[in-house]
């Protein structure tokens, strides 16, 4: 599912409003400026897929994700922004999440009677008792992403579920990683609520609507027909449509300011270097390389901390 946008831009070319990016962030951004007749010009590095993270690539007719990305937001505007892109083609679907240890599968969130029975009663004692133990005796003022969980649901549940697949997936000992990282990615959840969420009648105690739901704790959501990628081409395609434009292969290599007030975006075009003068810009790449990128350079302190993300 490549894109299917191809314009372009003139060196020298004067725009209001660059936007450096064509992922969701960058795409959405581009789709509200062009509904206001702002006329976007985004530049994306990538010769052939929108989308970011959240493209969905195409090989021999196959179409790929490059991870899993569900469709929830407990954000009233953000669904119906989704819903306008794509009117019939985001379908809802049942969550089905598993977490495989020791050679079995646990439903995710957890299951207590599923759990008991495929841990057996001598280790889920020993979780409960482990998390019955952190309760009342939590890490004071969690820094890092063991002491978090550790207070969320026991060392027990710990060591098996969250360390080893967090350390794995991420490359980083779980005590680098920070509370703050933690309690973003595991938000509101807990083993009580987890169980809670299991056992609750769903009629009498569902969420009234969705900004109480926990996000973690989802049990459906929705997806394009064909991919997260899906959406964003959709999105590009109607930004062109309202008179903006999808540059891809155009890597940027500088963003300086100019003495005006404006900026001097330098870009890569298919082995060309071009400037466009852009009275804004909206940077939605990788805080690290935008400040790597900008003229005059930003202080070193500044620079060390952006190199450390």
């Amino acid at each position: 599912m490549s894109s299917q946008v191809a314009d372009s831009f003139v060196d020298g070319e004067d725009v209001f409003v660059a936007v450096v990016g064509a992922g969701p962030a960058g795409l959405t951004a581009a789709h509200k400026l062009a509904e206001a007749g702002k006329k976007p010009l985004v530049l994306e590095a990538d010769p052939r897929y929108v989308g970011g993270i959240s493209r969905t690539a195409e090989y021999k007719g196959y179409h790929f994700d490059i991870g899993g990305h569900r469709f929830f937001s407990k954000a009233k505007e953000v669904e119906e922004f989704w819903s306008k892109i794509l009117p019939n083609d985001m379908l809802t679907r049942p969550r089905k999440s598993r977490i495989y240890y020791d050679g079995t599968f646990f439903s995710y969130p957890l299951k207590p009677i599923e759990a008991l029975f495929n841990l057996g009663v001598w280790e889920s004692t020993r979780c409960m008792v482990s998390f019955a133990h952190a309760r009342v005796r939590p890490v004071p003022d969690p820094t890092n992403l063991e002491d978090w969980v550790r207070n969320q649901f026991g060392r027990r549940l710990y060591e098996i579920f969250f360390k080893y697949y967090t350390e794995k997936v991420w490359g980083m000992d779980c005590r680098e990683i920070s509370a703050d990282w933690a309690a973003q990615r595991i938000k509101s959840l807990n083993l009580g609520s987890a169980v809670w969420n299991a056992v609750k009648p769903k009629r009498l105690f569902g969420p009234k609507d969705k900004s109480q739901i926990i996000t973690t704790l989802i049990d459906e959501f929705r997806y394009p027909r064909q991919g997260p990628g899906m959406l964003w081409e959709e999105c590009a395609r109607q930004v062109s449509s309202m008179g903006g434009r999808v540059v891809m292969g155009a890597k940027v290599q500088k963003l300086e300011k100019r003495a005006d007030g404006a900026w001097d975006v330098h870009v890569d075009l298919d082995g060309a270097h071009k400037v466009l003068r852009a009275e804004n810009v909206i940077c939605s790449a990788p805080l690290r390389d935008v400040v790597e990128h900008l003229e005059p350079k930003p202080p070193a302190p500044m620079l060390a901390a952006a190199r450390a993300l």
